[in-house]
């Protein structure tokens, strides 16, 4: 049966069928799926430089796929498909390219690995401890104060012991921060910007890279040699295994809700009118807001995507998948891809934004929206708790940290992992499904934001440590993005996504200067790993473990963990004082009243108190203590 035509095909059928340049020393087969194309040419070549090329005609069977065996080595060469006569375009399936994609390449993928990769361990860290860190490859090191060689590479955030001024930078400032897993935004092939290492710290050649190109290969531009298809492989894979070698996971940012080409991409040109979604009058639909959206519904179209998700995990040991305008991706094919996924790695994490930028004609029972994730396996970015911390992304606009005590309702259910309780506060039926945030790439990030909506920035850092201590004191899953941890600003550009890497890059004398946010981001780290509740995720773990602290005014909020920690949260501009009157109910068994202080404004501490009276709450402050007169956390 033709497969194309066939409904409800399965993707245990879709599986079996292999596409791309299926290589081995002996033999390539090319396979390319083209259901309404009566004529596709392989061309190849060992020279893109070369005038004259090697061109053989493919066969088409019924499942619409063309495909020809070539018999030889032809590891290192490059390749394209030629359709009707007139177009020529890159395997969707490719492995690698040459420089600036202009050629699929064939790799011999056991010659790629680094020394010990396939042998490495991927760390065994569970999902619900997951604390997250986002970062672009080219931001993290390129700026000189990064003391890196290979600044802005894949090799570059692999270098350990560089410094700046005596502060760890690059992978060792995360090492040392504590978090759990790095999220990196796009390292897939994408189209936007000139691999030319002569041009690559030009002002004009920068993007965050969500311009999709080719979803199986790395991006040439972060490679040491763009003209070596196998360099960007192995650099690629060296920069996980370094991450994997300090504990760390590796999270990709993927975007399959659109691709940058349109009309002429090669999924259009190989199967027009297949890999997007149309409008009634086959113009192509634009839920992306970039174009053009993919139509991961299509037997194809979720294969593809799923293959490629595979192949970085199998390839390269990802740990997880951060999906960009997850509302554009259908809900069965995010099911089927956790479900193949967790067969190779039980902890993969997978999380999106459940969003689009336009309207889409995917079925709304398909569409990915808060609420969706519910009992699926996957979480999403939670932007209720978000603006209820900081308010508005762009503008003037105040949360709760700057004084809008109004949202402390908002604030507690974002603390309790936004569970759904049947009141319509929350979204959740896990926290496992919620990712904390105060900020990402996307919009103002929080010190540009503060600098802009607080009356009086001179305080500021205490502003910073409010939200950061929210954050991680919240059931769920806590996230943070590259330099928040000391104060990096992107000179209020809300969208810098082609901006230069004068706005973009991660200038390393801001942690020489504000070490003292980074220390209290890395205490605040070691705490949340240290209590023992945040590792629980379910409704009723969360209802057992977490009592809130009744009669205290807005400004303040107060919880209980385990009955053994107290968390008190002071967003007031002056010192609050919280009487033992209100705390006595939940501690009648502690009628010594000793609690040891753990954390406030200066980050961890093990302070002692006779809290006769009750607790002295610094302004802007968040504390925890312990009860009884154990030091330990």
């Amino acid at each position: 049966m033709n497969l194309v035509k066939k409904k409800n095909i399965s993707y245990k059928e879709l599986k079996k069928i292999k596409l791309g340049a299926i290589y081995s020393k002996d033999l390539t087969t090319f396979r390319v799926f083209a259901p309404d194309r009566d004529k596709i040419d392989l061309v190849i070549t060992d020279n893109i430089k070369e005038v004259r090329r090697k061109t053989y005609p493919m066969s088409k069977d019924d499942m619409g796929i063309f495909s020809i065996s070539l018999a030889g080595d032809y590891d290192g060469y490059f390749y394209n498909y030629i359709v009707e006569d007139k177009y020529e375009v890159t395997d969707p399936y490719a492995f690698s390219a040459s420089i600036n994609s202009m050629y699929s390449a064939i790799v011999n993928l056991e010659d790629t690995d680094p020394e010990g990769f396939r042998e490495s361990k991927i760390p065994e860290i569970k999902e619900n401890e997951a604390i997250i860190y986002e970062l672009s490859v080219k931001n993290y090191t390129s700026d000189k104060s990064s003391g890196v060689f290979n600044r802005g590479k894949f090799l570059g955030l692999a270098e350990t012991n560089t410094s700046y001024k005596g502060v760890r930078t690059g992978i060792d400032n995360i090492k040392d921060l504590g978090v759990t897993h790095v999220q990196i935004l796009p390292m897939y092939d994408f189209i936007s910007v000139d691999e030319d290492n002569s041009k690559f710290f030009c002002d004009d050649n920068y993007n965050w890279g969500y311009d999709p190109e080719l979803y199986f290969a790395p991006e040439g531009s972060y490679s040491t040699d763009p003209t070596n298809p196998k360099s960007r492989i192995r650099e690629a894979k060296q920069m996980v295994k370094a991450f994997h070698d300090k504990g760390i996971g590796v999270i990709m940012d993927v975007v399959y809700n659109h691709t940058f080409k349109t009309v002429d991409s090669n999924l259009n040109t190989l199967a027009p009118q297949y890999y997007h979604r149309t409008n009634p009058d086959h113009s192509f639909s634009n839920g992306s807001g970039c174009g053009n959206e993919l139509a991961s519904e299509k037997p194809f179209v979720r294969k593809l995507i799923i293959d490629s998700l595979i192949h970085w995990v199998k390839e390269y040991k990802i740990d997880g998948f951060r999906f960009d305008l997850m509302a554009l991706i259908d809900l069965e094919t995010i099911r089927i891809a956790i479900r193949e996924l967790r067969k190779i790695n039980p902890n993969i994490i997978i999380y999106g934004e459940p969003w689009m930028a336009l309207s889409s004609p995917l079925s709304y029972d398909q569409q990915i929206w808060k609420g969706k994730q519910k009992s699926n396996g996957f979480g999403v970015f939670n932007d209720d708790f978000r603006d209820a911390i900081k308010g508005d992304v762009n503008s003037y606009g105040k949360g709760y940290i700057q004084g809008l005590f109004y949202n402390k309702h908002a604030i507690e259910t974002g603390i309790r992992g936004s569970i759904d309780y049947g009141n319509g506060d929350g979204f959740a039926d896990d926290a496992a499904e919620t990712i904390n945030y105060f900020n990402c790439h996307d919009n103002l990030i929080i010190y540009d934001k503060l600098a802009i909506s607080l009356d009086d920035t001179r305080n500021i850092n205490s502003y910073i440590k409010l939200a950061m201590g929210i954050i991680m004191l919240s059931f769920g899953k806590p996230f943070i993005y590259e330099g928040n941890e000391f104060n990096h600003s992107k000179k209020n550009d809300s969208n810098s996504y082609n901006s230069p890497l004068s706005v973009n890059a991660i200038k390393w004398e801001h942690k020489k200067n504000n070490i003292e946010i980074f220390n209290y981001t890395k205490d605040l780290i070691e705490l949340r790993k240290n209590i023992e509740a945040f590792k629980y995720t379910s409704k009723d773990e969360i209802e057992n473990r977490l009592k809130f602290i009744e009669g205290l005014e807005d400004s303040l909020i107060g919880y209980i963990l385990d009955n053994k920690y107290i968390v008190l949260i002071n967003a007031n501009g002056h010192d609050m004082f919280v009487s033992w009157n209100i705390l006595d109910e939940y501690f009648k068994v502690n009628k010594d009243k000793k609690i040891v202080k753990v954390f406030d404004k200066e980050g961890i501490n093990k302070i002692s108190l006779e809290a006769t009276d009750g607790l002295s709450l610094e302004s802007l402050s968040v504390n925890v203590y312990k009860i009884g007169d154990t030091y330990g956390l």
